[in-house]
This record gives structure tokens, C-alpha cells and sequence, in this order.
């Protein structure tokens, strides 16, 4: 092959070229009266810009870090969904700190005999991992109650803040408009806020419909802004809408016995009591000035949920025939539940059982219950076909059959609150009242309207239970004392055990069940998803 002159001059330039560039870092200028060459290519990059400045980078970086770590520690998720009752599958613990929160959360649920044996292999394998656990969960709350104690010493005290009480700090939020939300990307406009510029008539209408599905999330509407915030203290005529109406208000309380045991209503020519009904002008109670604090405060009963009560007892477990110590008999710690299911109709469910909520809570209805419960041939009206069909009538998956095992000892019945004034009702004949103790049983003259008394099925036709419970608050240790309850008091969530008897109806007698081995005789109130809502 012949020489091509002109290829061989370009490859003496590009070698002179490249040997000029590797021996001097700046490239020469090129002069532009000098004749253009041939296009060069540029040689591969034996270094990237971005070496220059790797130290600035990683000090940036460290800088940051422990901000990033410090606002990540407060981010949780939970493990479950607790209006949800459903099991999450869940990994075995092995570690000691593992067991301790396991025996933590199994203690919480009332099952003492599994935390304890979680703690057992805790202290097992660690001795102190009860200061571990408390360093892992307790530990951010430790250091920011230190800091809070610690008072800083200002050397000007005539620059401190003056605190506004809370109603007027509401009061301040009137005028304010609904922010809009961050921009997803800095630099670019913020979404939409379409709420932002409606009127406050709309506005608080919109309020009233949320009000009506669900307080609950109204409730936590006041916590998105400031604007929502005074709405939900001031706009008393939603809070007085729900205390009249049926949906969650006192429209659907009982006051006497509305249905009889089986949940057929009864019929009476005299109307149904109620403490503030519609179409008349209604008066709030003394104490009480808000319709706000009607709601929250005044004795009520939640049909969005149920209510359980775990109760642990201990016995003594069989003694080894190799020995006869009596320090090393076992001990055997039961656990079991009782659940109350309320409707607005009068009628309650009422259910003892061994089986834990996640299994049984979902399933508990009146549909269920007709179903799970065994054909009584000597009631003509209760067919097979009847019980089959309401069976077919219940929406949703089959229930499991650990769930209508445990429904085949429901008990049906109806429940009243006591009246807040005397009143006269056409009510049917009723059982007389259970022998109350003398601590027990208040005066006629001092009427508490807490009071709540349901009436069940027996173990048998002639037999008829009577269970007395006292509407109370989940947390009362925080208002002793105090005129007015605090927003974080949660009221009417929890049913105080008084008393519960058995009535012979054909002998006239009654017996109290005795409760002496139960550690935990309230029943605590929680939200079931779609009940309701």
C-alpha cells in the first residue's frame, strides 16, 4: 500500500500535539493569524473536575450528617393498624432487647403470662438490658427534660415573652388565611390551595359534613392549620349539631329499656327522652358552657368501636409427685376478655372468651351472633331458613371458625343510661333492680348520669344477667382537681366495673357473681374501622 503523505503529517501533528499537552498543564493559544490545521480531536481525560473539589464535598457532608440523624430519629412507623384488628406477620425475637420489647408490648395487651416469659429470657441473656431499653426509647425524652430544667441566665429580663392563654391564642387565629403547602422542588411555584380562597360560610359547611362522618377528624383538622384551628374552638353550632343529632350525639342515647332482649323494638305511645332534643330551644348543663364540652364531657356512649376489658388472674398449678416443695409448684396466669358491642337501637352484644381481639373483634355483629349461636327447636319463629339467610345477609369475607366458635356464648341484650333528671316513661314492665351495696347505690336524690346498666340473656331461659358499669375517663389522674377537663383527657372511653348479678326469674332471686380474682375490671373503649363511620 502506497504512502499517503497527507495521512502521515497529520500523525506527526497529533504526536507533537499530544506530547506539547502532556509536558505543559495550560494549553497554548492558538494564534488566529496562523492557517486552521485539521480538526483535532481531544484526548481521553486522565482527570475529572469533580476531584478538585472531593474535600469540600465530604466536609459538607459531615457537617450535615448529624442534623440528618437527629431529625430522622423521631420518624416511626407503626407495625400495625389499630383500628384495623387484623395480625401482621411478626419475626421471633432473639436478641434481649428484642424479648424485653416484646414482653413490653405483651404486657400492654394484658397478656401477662407471655411478658413474662419475654423478660425472663430478656434478663437471661442480659442482665441489664432493662438500661439498655431505657437508653434506646427513653432517651431523647431524658435529655430534653434536662435541657428543660436547666434555666438560662438572660442578662436582660425585661425581653421576656409574654404567654398568651389558650382561648385568647385561638382567638388570634381569626383573621389568619390557610397557608399553602411547600413547593415540592425549591424554586418552583407551591400547588394549588383551592380551600385558601373560599368563603368562611362554605368553609364551615364543609366542617359540619366532616363533623357528621367522623369528629374524630375534625379533630385532627384543627391540627393542620391555624385558621382550622379557630374554626374548631368557635364554630359552636357543629359542636351542637352533634350533640343533637343521631349520628353521634345524644338523639341515639337510651335512657330506659328501648328493645327487649332478642333486639325487637318496643312499641310506646310516649316519646323517647332525651336530653337535648331538636326544635326546642336547649339549654347547656351547669357546669358546662360550650357545646364543645357537652360533647366531650357529657355522658355518652360510642357505637364506633367496642369495648374490652382484659382481667388476669393467677392458680396454682399441679405440684411435681418427685418432690414435695411447695416453692417449686408452677403457677398458671389466665387471661381472658370480655367485650361489649353497643347499638343505637338499645341492643348490646356481650362476650367473655379466651380468644384475643385480633381473632374476634371484626366479627362481632348481631348477624354473627344468630348464626354461631345453636337452632332452639321450641322456637317456632327461629328457623333454619331465617338464621341461614341472615348468615347469607352479612357482608364481607366468611368469618373463621375460631371467631364463631367464640360467638356461641354471646349474649344478647339492651342497655340504658341513667336519666340526668327524674322524667316519666311509658316504659315496659322491667326486672326489679339488683341489690346494690350501700357504697354503691346513690341516693334518689343524687341521680349520676354516668351510670349504665345492660341486661342480658342467662345460661338458660330462666335466668337473666344485670351488669352495672359507670362511664369514666381513661386517664382521670390528670384532672383531679381541676375545674375544666384538659383537650388531652379522653372521656367517656372507659366503663368501671359496680356490680353484676344473675336474676332467677321463676324464683325471684339473685346472685352476685363474685370478682374477686380479676386484676382489671374496666372496659376500655376501642375504635373498630367501619363501625359507624
Amino acid at each position: 500500500m502506497e504512502d499517503n503523505p497527507e495521512l502521515n503529517a497529520f500523525r506527526r501533528r497529533w504526536r507533537e500535539e499530544v506530547s506539547r499537552r502532556n509536558k505543559s498543564p495550560t494549553l497554548p493559544k492558538q494564534n488566529s493569524s496562523q492557517p486552521a490545521g485539521p480538526e483535532l480531536d481531544p484526548p481521553p481525560p486522565t482527570r475529572h473536575r469533580v476531584t478538585d473539589f472531593k474535600e469540600d464535598v465530604e466536609e459538607d457532608l459531615g457537617q450535615d450528617y448529624g442534623e440528618f440523624v437527629q431529625r430522622t430519629e423521631h420518624l416511626t412507623l407503626r407495625a400495625h393498624d389499630e383500628d384495623a384488628f387484623q395480625r401482621t406477620p411478626q419475626k421471633e425475637p432473639s436478641s434481649a432487647l428484642e424479648h424485653f420489647e416484646k414482653a413490653v408490648e405483651k404486657e400492654a395487651q394484658g397478656s401477662l403470662g407471655d411478658s413474662l416469659a419475654h423478660y425472663r429470657k430478656a434478663y437471661k441473656l442480659d442482665s441489664a438490658i432493662d438500661k439498655k431499653y431505657r437508653n434506646k426509647h427513653f432517651a431523647s425524652k431524658t435529655a430534653q427534660s434536662q435541657t428543660e430544667n436547666k434555666v438560662p441566665e438572660s442578662p436582660d429580663k425585661t425581653d421576656e415573652l409574654v404567654v398568651l392563654p389558650t382561648p385568647q391564642l385561638i382567638l388570634s387565629f381569626a383573621g389568619l388565611p390557610i397557608p399553602q403547602a411547600e413547593p415540592f422542588i425549591e424554586g418552583t411555584p407551591p400547588p394549588p390551595c383551592p380551600i385558601a380562597n373560599i368563603s368562611n360560610d362554605i368553609l364551615v359547611e364543609i366542617l359540619t359534613h366532616i363533623a357528621l362522618m367522623d369528629p374524630a377528624s375534625l379533630c385532627r383538622m384543627s391540627l393542620v392549620c391555624k385558621r382550622f384551628a379557630f374554626h374548631f374552638a368557635h364554630e359552636q353550632h357543629i359542636w351542637k349539631r352533634l350533640c343533637q343529632g343521631p349520628e353521634f350525639g345524644f338523639q341515639s342515647m337510651h335512657y330506659s329499656f328501648a328493645c327487649d332482649l332478642a333486639g325487637h323494638p318496643y312499641h310506646t305511645l310516649a316519646p323517647r327522652y332525651t336530653p337535648f332534643p331538636r326544635g326546642i330551644p336547649a339549654q347547656i348543663p351547669d357546669p358546662l358552657s360550650t357545646w364543645s364540652e357537652v360533647f366531650q364531657i357529657f355522658p355518652r356512649i360510642r357505637f364506633t368501636g367496642i369495648y374490652i376489658s382484659t382481667v388476669n388472674y393467677t392458680r396454682p398449678g399441679g405440684a411435681s409427685t418427685f418432690t414435695t416443695e411447695s416453692w417449686n409448684s408452677p403457677i398458671h396466669i389466665v387471661t381472658y376478655y370480655r367485650y361489649i358491642r353497643f347499638y343505637p337501637d338499645g341492643s348490646v352484644i356481650f362476650l367473655t372468651t379466651t380468644t384475643e381481639p385480633m381473632d374476634v373483634v371484626p366479627h362481632i355483629s348481631k348477624e354473627n351472633v344468630a348464626a354461631a349461636k345453636p337452632v332452639d327447636h321450641r322456637q317456632h319463629h327461629r328457623k333454619r331458613s331465617e338464621i341461614a339467610a341472615q348468615e347469607a345477609s352479612t357482608s364481607g369475607a366468611p368469618v373463621p371458625a375460631v371467631a364463631m366458635q367464640a360467638l356461641k356464648h354471646a349474649l344478647r341484650g339492651h342497655w340504658h343510661l341513667n336519666a340526668p333528671t327524674a322524667h316519666e316513661t311509658e316504659s315496659p314492665a322491667q326486672f326489679p333492680a339488683p341489690p346494690l351495696n350501700s357504697n354503691e347505690a346513690p341516693a334518689p336524690e343524687e341521680r349520676d348520669p354516668r351510670d349504665l346498666v345492660i341486661e342480658t340473656e342467662g345460661v338458660g331461659p330462666k335466668y337473666t344477667y344485670i351488669l352495672h358499669l359507670g362511664l369514666r375517663s381513661s386517664n382521670p389522674a390528670r384532672i383531679v382537681g381541676a375545674t375544666k377537663s384538659p383537650p388531652n383527657v379522653s372521656r367517656n372511653t372507659k366503663l368501671a366495673w359496680k356490680g353484676f348479678w344473675s336474676y332467677n326469674k321463676l324464683t325471684d332471686d339473685w346472685a352476685e357473681f363474685g370478682l374477686r380474682n380479676d386484676r382489671i375490671r374496666s372496659f376500655v373503649f376501642r375504635r373498630v374501622r367501619g363501625w359507624g363511620l
